[in-house]
């Protein structure tokens, strides 16, 4: 579960503006001589928010149609008449479903739960991704994020690319291991859509936050970077959050131990490596901090309430304003 940085590019004599060739092929890119923050700070909240925003009407557009169908005569026509009466009918929908899953037999119960159904499609996404790119010429230069082009878009491309088999397996059993767990937690109740926003958007910060480090604590010491570590790491402290008692092990290391004590030596460990850089080791210390941070602050502060149920809420009257409800 590692997000890697790649090799610093190799500059060539150019005193106007240098350029730069990308490792994954044989194309010449200018390079600014400074990482610029605000541009993709700015990408960022706009990207996250109309991820948001799209999942949310996703999920408010399948809830509606789950209603209309359940309803009959009057019942049916208000169904849609209040987003209160739609938030209160996908509780008793959501208290329903977990109520039949667990009442059934093991012989009865689906082959794959939602949350199962959705890891296994990020999962063939990222492994698709990674064998594309291994295939097609160039498209590694729009995965890799390089902190010195004005590419923000691959702040969010990068969270599907890997370096390598080993890079890609050790993320793929992240994904396995904490994606199930995550959407069982009482942030996102059962909620793929709530969870594959939260899960792209903690991806696209926590490679802002890698970002970030090009400009602070040494400026110019950013280099290329990606993986979907980040994003595995925010999933890391939602469940660490949710049930800190959870007993864990750690990738290469003998043994177990709390969750909530591993989240404290992998934030120690991180920090430790963005101050000073440790030799030999070419992670991507500023995305796992950045994705942990959001993992924790996202349970703290109540994400569930504050921010995925406003956004529903928006999608609820939007679309009721278009008549799509």
């Amino acid at each position: 579960m590692f997000r890697t940085r790649a090799n610093p590019a190799r500059l060539l004599v150019s005193k106007p503006r240098p350029l730069t060739r990308s490792y994954s092929n044989n194309y010449y890119y200018p390079i600014p001589p400074r990482t610029r923050l605000l541009g993709a700070t700015l990408w960022s909240l706009t990207a996250c928010s109309t991820i948001y925003l799209g999942c949310a009407a996703y999920e408010v557009y399948q809830d509606a149609q789950r209603a209309k169908a359940k309803g009959s005569g009057l019942a049916r026509s208000k169904a849609l008449q209040t987003f209160e009466e739609l938030e209160h009918f996908r509780k008793n929908e959501v208290v329903n479903t977990t109520s039949y899953r667990f009442s059934r037999s093991a012989s009865e119960r689906p082959e794959f739960s939602d949350a199962q159904k959705l890891t296994s499609s990020i999962m063939g996404l990222t492994a698709g991704i990674h064998l594309a790119s291994s295939i097609v010429p160039g498209m590694m230069h729009h995965l890799v994020h390089e902190p010195r082009l004005p590419r923000n878009y691959t702040l969010l491309t990068s969270v599907f690319g890997h370096a390598g088999l080993m890079h890609l397996g050790a993320n793929l059993y992240g994904m396995f291991y904490f994606m199930p767990a995550a959407a069982d937690s009482p942030t996102f109740k059962g909620s793929n859509a709530h969870l594959a926003a939260f899960y792209l958007s903690a991806g696209i910060l926590s490679s802002l936050a890698q970002h970030a480090t090009a400009v602070w604590p040494r400026r110019g010491a950013g280099m290329s970077s990606l993986g979907a570590s980040g994003a595995l790491f925010a999933l890391f402290g939602i469940v660490g959050m949710s049930s800190p008692d959870t007993q864990i092990g750690i990738l290469f290391l003998p043994g177990s131990l709390p969750i909530s004590e591993a989240m404290t030596y992998v934030a120690l460990f991180d920090a430790i490596g963005i101050l000073f850089r440790y030799p030999y080791i070419s992670l991507g210390h500023g995305a796992h901090l950045g994705g942990l941070a959001c993992g924790v602050a996202y349970v703290k502060y109540g994400g569930g309430e504050n921010i995925w149920r406003p956004g529903r809420r928006i999608a609820f009257r939007v679309m009721r304003s278009l008549r799509l409800l």
